[in-house]
């Protein structure tokens, strides 16, 4: 029988944690890859908590991929701290599960804000499954208008670059797999940020990183990237880059970078 979510203001899970000193960078701020795997770890607790582990849908059926990601960051998050991070599902909108996550000070003071969305897919035929097939309860925090992370994030557009380059490749091997035998979600940030010359990180920061997962890259696989910069008459604003897998397009990204 399918059971449909329903609106709860009270779905909001959150943990308190501390920041680890060996997933920062040269600047002792939180790395990007680190950010990504802490709010890929938080959506799967709150499932967890309500007893929807990811060996229990396997089993029956049912896996969540992440098919976007976007990531604002507001203050600085560095090694040591402590902080709250917090998520909340909202209503899905077409195919896509969607949820928000925060991360703030102990005090309340936003250190970021993301946005995820994700697909219900069979394990076994690939099949992407609508919202309604899914046969659990899921609550939903009510939409806030004023927000933009919620509603009005799903519009943004991947900027159009010219004279791309060839970036960096990976292949996908054991240690930067998942339990799903791709490549862990996470690492695309790493191999973004990579593409990026060292010498910038010395007087760069990530400001922004948006993601869209296209085509899983298994095991054995290699990813090939191409890399246009975005120049602003400020200077340089970030990178689009663009992975492919063979011929076939892996995922899409934008990285927008701060001066510091």
């Amino acid at each position: 029988m399918t059971v449909e979510g329903k609106i709860d203001i009270s779905c909001r899970y959150s943990k308190r944690i501390r920041i680890p000193y060996p997933e920062c960078d040269i600047h002792n701020q939180w790395k990007l890859s680190y950010i990504m795997r802490a709010i890929q770890q938080i959506a799967s607790d709150q499932l967890d908590d309500l007893g929807m582990t990811f060996h229990k849908l396997y089993a029956e059926g049912y896996v969540f991929l992440l098919s976007k990601e976007y990531i604002e960051l507001h203050k600085e998050i560095s090694a040591g701290d402590e902080v709250i991070i917090s998520t909340w599902p909202i209503p899905p909108k077409g195919a896509q599960f969607r949820r928000n996550i925060a991360i703030d000070s102990l005090n309340g003071v936003r250190l970021m804000s993301a946005y995820t969305s994700w697909l219900l897919v069979n394990p076994e035929s690939h099949k992407i499954l609508r919202p309604l097939s899914f046969p659990y309860t899921l609550n939903y925090a009510p939409l806030n208008e004023n927000d933009p992370m919620e509603e009005q994030i799903t519009s943004l557009k991947m900027p159009l670059v010219e004279n791309c380059q060839e970036g960096i490749s990976l292949k996908v091997s054991y240690s930067n797999s998942d339990c799903n035998g791709h490549l862990n979600n996470a690492v695309y940030g790493d191999l973004v940020l990579d593409c990026i010359p060292f010498e910038t990180w010395e007087k760069y920061q990530p400001l922004s990183f948006l993601i869209h997962f296209i085509k899983e890259a298994k095991i054995g696989s290699e990813i090939f990237t191409t890399v246009g910069k975005l120049e602003q008459p400020q200077g340089f604003n970030g990178i689009v880059c663009l992975g492919k897998n063979k011929k076939e397009k892996c995922f899409q990204a934008f990285l927008k970078l701060k001066h510091i």
